[in-house]
């Protein structure tokens, strides 16, 4: 990644945890004052860390981002990796979520509509909180997406981050946005 890809990752990326996670890196305004002129090894040690240290034990969140038009897979956290079903980030580069080698592959047409429409509109869809069916249970989830934009305002991609949350706060906060408290 050059530097100015890398910085509008770092942007998305801040875009989505100020929605839904503030606390996860209280530090990142402060620090993301740095990135405009900051070179790509300064930038890539910066989402390093951010993504390292949003996988620590106890950690909840996991992050992805895809690029292009084809919205394939650029990287990730480990705990997006794990929920993948790789042991490394790296193996999901290249990948979508059409490979049947990934375990939502039977939703893969819904997580691609929703891409595009952010990479399509140009605009996030923050702090949702959805179901997602699995073979054998429903789970609920928190997820915010982001466009990836270039300081020339090109949409590149699409960040994303989600938290699986425990059925009942899924269920309340679900109601609570539907308005039927």
């Amino acid at each position: 990644m050059d530097a100015e890809e890398t910085r509008a990752i770092l942007h998305a990326y801040k875009q989505v945890m100020d929605a839904s996670w503030p606390a996860l890196h209280p530090e990142m305004d402060e620090r993301s004052l740095r990135w405009v002129g900051a070179g790509v090894d300064d930038l890539a040690a910066e989402l390093a860390g951010y993504l390292k240290e949003s996988a620590q034990p106890g950690g909840r969140v996991r992050i992805f981002w895809k690029l292009g038009e084809g919205l394939v897979f650029g990287g990730g956290n480990a705990l997006f990796a794990k929920d993948a079903g790789f042991d490394e980030a790296a193996d999901l580069v290249g990948r979508d979520d059409f490979d049947d080698r990934l375990p939502w592959t039977r939703q893969a047409s819904k997580y691609r509509a929703d891409d595009e429409q952010v990479f399509y509109s140009g605009k996030p869809r923050l702090d949702i909180i959805e179901r997602q069916t699995h073979a054998n249970e429903t789970i609920w989830v928190r997820v915010g997406k982001a466009p990836i934009v270039t300081f020339a305002g090109d949409v590149i991609g699409v960040l994303g981050m989600y938290e699986v949350l425990d059925s009942e706060v899924g269920r309340r906060l679900y109601a609570e946005r539907m308005g039927s408290t």
